[in-house]
Parts: structure tokens; sequence; C-alpha cells
């Protein structure tokens, strides 16, 4: 985890640099903290579909790697001009060494300042936004504004164990439904699938859900560059797909982004199946956490506590604290206006719409 990246230097940060690639991402997915966002797939993903620069630095010290920061810059109408760590993402914000001792920390960040100046000059911005940051011990040493959202849930995978002893009764029901009802899980993986399967699940669930779709091209860049970690699963009612849960294995860890499904078969509760299969897989595989993501308003805090999750605060993190712009908000009126117009655009329309307002938004 923290090899050699370059020969014997001074302590500090330095800009990425494509040969520090392989190291960079070794250091995230051994990470307990690493997710997909932190590997270099991601970035190049998202330069591709949404034209976003990267601004991504590293703290070696003696040519190791001891911290490792990704970033966007972002300019938008509604938030100005931003770097965001990560756009897309639930999560973002910097990963140090696990055996980073707490003045170490201190140290690494005493030199942060440096990363947003610089970062700054090469592209005009007027504050940083952090998503979730994890691993943000030592983070409220006075560079940051913290701003508490909501929680997220996250369920440790103890070896031994035993899901079915865990999730609550009506997971039990509903998985026992699924496989009574002849329900078959496979996973995705080549593009034609993404497409031809994935996809239309994709705006039909975000169509209901009044919120714009990612571009086909993102799914199909992130399965290009991060092949290796996607869990891409279906269920199946004969030979129809009617739902799909989309996760990312990195390191220790197994983390859910996107669920898919279609309402005309809510019935036989392919999600459960999806998840309970998924889940499940990750103990057999020696996995040590499945990370649900934040919990946004009260439907998705029942459906995932009644896996038996902890919950730990999700936060936003701002440098400088008085250039922030708040977050995004479902609870607002223009939120809810929005999604209530959303539903009714085409679902051809909201593929090349998506892409706008995603960008736009970071999200």
């Amino acid at each position: 985890m923290t090899g050699p990246v370059r020969p014997m230097s001074a302590p500090g940060w330095r800009p990425f640099g494509e040969p520090v690639g392989p190291a960079w991402d070794a250091f995230a997915a051994a990470h307990p903290h690493g997710r997909f966002i932190h590997l270099t797939g991601f970035k190049k993903t998202v330069e591709d579909v949404y034209g976003l620069r990267p601004n991504y630095w590293l703290f070696e010290e003696d040519g190791r790697l001891r911290a490792i920061f990704p970033s966007f810059f972002h300019r938008g109408i509604l938030y100005g001009k931003r770097l965001v760590s990560q756009p897309f993402s639930e999560y973002g914000g910097i990963l140090f060494s696990p055996d980073a001792a707490a003045a170490e920390r201190r140290a690494i960040l005493a030199e942060f300042p440096r990363v947003i100046q610089r970062s700054r000059e090469a592209g005009r911005l007027d504050y940083l936004e952090v998503r979730g940051f994890p691993d943000n011990e030592g983070a409220d040493a006075g560079l940051f504004e913290k701003v508490s959202l909501y929680e997220c849930a996250v369920l440790p995978l103890a070896p031994g164990f035993k899901l079915w002893d865990n999730v609550n009764y009506s997971v039990r029901k509903n998985v026992r439904r699924a496989r009574s009802c002849g329900l078959t899980i496979s996973l995705l993986r080549t593009p034609e699938e993404i497409r031809a399967i994935f996809y239309p699940l994709h705006l039909r669930s975000l169509k209901r859900l009044g919120s714009p779709p990612h571009p086909l091209a993102y799914f199909l860049g992130l399965q290009q560059n991060l092949g290796s970690h996607l869990r891409l699963s279906t269920a199946w009612l004969g030979r129809t797909p009617i739902a799909a849960l989309l996760g990312w294995v990195v390191g220790a860890s197994v983390q859910i982004t996107d669920i898919a499904s279609d309402e005309r078969f809510f019935q036989y509760r392919a999600t459960d199946l999806l998840h309970f299969e998924l889940i499940d897989g990750a103990v057999s595989e020696g996995l040590r956490l499945f990370d649900f993501g934040p919990l946004r308003y009260a439907g998705q805090k029942q459906y995932k506590k009644k896996w038996g999750v902890q919950t730990r605060e999700y936060a936003y993190y701002y440098s400088p604290p008085q250039k922030r712009r708040p977050p995004l908000s479902d609870r607002t009126l223009p939120a809810r206006a929005a999604r209530s117009i959303w539903r009714h655009v085409p679902s051809a329309l909201a593929s090349r719409l998506g892409r706008l307002l995603r960008k736009e938004l970071s999200i």
C-alpha cells in the first residue's frame, strides 16, 4: 500500500501524473475507505463522458504514497466555480494511509491549503466541496465547514456472518417469495448486455422517480475502465429482465450505487433477492463491508435498515466556509416540481437531457 512511487523526495503534495496511476489504484483499492470513485478508471470515465477536468493530487514522503486527493473542476449556473470531490458520487475527499498516526495526518492537512491554492490558480474556483469524506479523522482542524445532511448505512461482514439471521422477517419473506416465483439471477458483463438489458431498466426507474438518468456512455465507460470491479446483477422472470443492481467491489468492500427495476413486476420482490444474493456472495468472497450509501428519505431508510445495517453520519465538507453554496435538497419546492415534470419527459429525450442536467448539478 505504501510502496515506492518515485525516488526519494521531500514530503509534500504533488499533482497526479499517469506514471503514478498503478500505485494510486493500489493505494485506493487496499484502503478501508477506498471506493470505485477513488480509482483512476473513474477519473477517465468522467473526463471522457462529462468533459470535466480532473484535479488529482498525492502526498508522498520518501517516495511513498501517504495520501491521495481526487477532485474535478466544475463550473455551473447554480453552483458557480467549484472543485468537487467527487462528482456523480456519494463519496470523495482525502484518503490517508491507514498507518498514518494523528500527527502525520495533521502534517498532511497542514499542507492541504497549498493544494487548494494551486487548484484555484489553475481553475479560478470559488470553493471546494467534498462529499461524504469517509476518511475524515482530523478534517475538522479548521480547514473545512462540515454540513451534516443525513445518515449512511453500512453492513459489516465479519467472518462467519450469517446474513439470513441478520435481516428482519420481511427480507426473509420477500426472498422466499422471489425464489418461489422462479426468479433467476445473472451477472451482466459486456457492453451489449449493459446497453440492451440494464440501461432500459435504468431509464424506466429514473423516469418513475423523476430523476435525470446518466447517459449510456457513462455506464459503458465505467464498464470499460473499471470492469474488474463491476458487479451488475439482473433478476429475470423467465426471459424478461425485471430488476438490476449495480455494485462495485474495491478491496474488502462492496458498494451499491444504482438500483433499477420495472414497476410492473414489483410483486416478485426482485430487488430484495438481488441485494440478498450480492451480500451473500460478498460474504463468500471474504469481503468485510457492504456499503448501502446514504439514507436520504424515509422509504430509503426503512428499506435499508431491514438488512441490519449500522448507520453513520453523512456530511459534506467545504473550504473556505464562507464561499460555499448549500447542497441540493430533495425537499425543496423546486426539486419536487422538477421531479414531477421529469416523469413526463419521453425516455429518448430524457437520456440526452439527463447528461446536461447531471453535468450541471454534478450528481
